[in-house]
């Protein structure tokens, strides 16, 4: 079992992404989000157990509050848009 499978189910694309995420997070400016993506990526950590600590869950929804008042500001069509320039290649 891959170690981000409790998240994607299983979903070959979201797994893709997810480490593709972990990578850039793992590479990162911040201290923490980079201890975190590490130990992730070394399953000395499940996504899950870094998104509800107390330590990194803050650090990683600080980035999502910003990115959802954004979103929730746009239009439908800019939404569209968005979600098109974001699909990833299959």
């Amino acid at each position: 079992m891959d170690y981000l499978d409790d998240i994607t189910d299983g979903e070959e694309t979201r797994t893709h992404a997810l480490r593709r995420i972990l990578d850039q997070l793992a590479h990162s400016e911040n201290p923490l989000l980079r201890e975190m993506a590490t130990a992730v990526q070394q399953g000395q950590l499940t996504l899950r157990q870094a998104a509800t600590s107390p330590t990194y869950g803050t650090e990683l929804t600080a980035p999502f509050q910003t990115f959802w008042n954004a979103y929730q500001k746009m239009t439908p069509e800019e939404r569209k848009d968005l979600a098109s320039r974001s699909r990833l290649p299959e």
